[in-house]
C-alpha cells in the first residue's frame, strides 16, 4: 500500500463521506421511480455529492500532521484526491440517466464538477487556515446553495439553473465560470501556507540592530 493510500484510509472520515454518496444513490432511485420530480431531485442529488466533498479535509489531528516532514501541501493534495470519490459517484449516477431522462451529460457532469470542486476547494482553504474540521459547516452550506435556487426560481418565476435536457448558453456559461473559480480555489488550497513567524523574528532582530 502506498503512503497516500495508507494516509487516506485512516485520515478521511469515510463513514460520513460515503454516507452522503449513498444518499445520492437513494436520490437516483427516487428519480427512477418519479421522473417528473427531476427539477427537485437532481439538485438534491447534486447537493449530497457536494456535501460529501466537504468532509474530505476533516482532520481532527491537524496540529500534529501539519508539522510532519512531508508538510501540509502534501496532506491537502492527498485529501483533494479523496474529494474525487463523490465526483465519480455523480458522474456514474448521471451517466445511468435515472428515470430515462433526456439529460445533457456534458452539462450535468460540468455541474457536478463545479459543485464538488467548489466545496472541496473551500474546505482546502479552511484547512490551510488551520480549521481542522470544516466539513459539517461546509456540507450544510453546500446543500443550501444547491437547493435554494430551486425554491427562489420557482417562487419568482425565473429560469432554473438546473434545466432538464440541453443547457441554455447563459446557464452553461455560469457553470463554466463556477468551474473556473473552483479550480482557482483548489490550486490556492494546495499552495504552501505562508509562515509569518520567521518574518516576525527577523523584524525583531532588525529592530534590535537598529537600536
Amino acid at each position: 500500500m502506498t503512503l497516500v493510500g495508507w494516509y487516506l484510509r485512516r485520515g478521511i472520515p469515510w463513514t460520513v463521506l460515503l454516507g452522503c454518496c449513498a444518499a445520492a444513490a437513494v436520490m437516483a432511485l427516487l428519480l427512477e421511480r418519479w421522473p417528473s420530480s427531476a427539477l427537485l431531485v437532481l439538485p438534491a442529488m447534486l447537493a449530497t455529492c457536494a456535501a460529501a466533498a466537504a468532509f474530505s479535509f476533516d482532520e481532527p489531528s491537524l496540529p500534529v500532521v501539519e508539522v510532519t516532514p512531508r508538510g501540509g501541501s502534501w496532506r491537502r493534495a492527498a485529501r483533494l484526491c479523496a474529494a474525487g470519490v463523490p465526483l465519480v459517484v455523480w458522474l456514474l449516477l448521471v451517466a445511468l440517466r435515472p428515470g430515462d431522462l433526456a439529460l445533457s451529460l456534458g452539462g450535468w457532469w460540468l455541474v457536478g464538477l463545479a459543485a464538488t470542486a467548489l466545496t472541496a476547494g473551500l474546505a482546502g482553504l479552511a484547512s490551510r487556515h488551520a480549521v481542522d474540521t470544516p466539513g459539517g459547516s461546509l456540507a450544510a452550506a453546500a446543500v443550501l446553495a444547491a437547493l435554494s435556487p430551486v425554491v427562489i426560481c420557482a417562487f419568482l418565476g425565473w429560469s432554473s439553473p438546473y434545466p432538464i435536457g440541453d443547457f441554455p448558453p447563459g446557464v452553461l456559461a455560469f457553470w463554466i465560470a463556477a468551474a473556473g473559480v473552483a479550480a482557482l480555489l483548489c490550486v490556492t488550497a494546495l499552495c504552501p501556507a505562508v509562515r509569518t513567524g520567521g518574518a516576525a523574528v527577523r523584524t525583531d532582530r532588525s529592530a534590535g540592530d537598529e537600536r
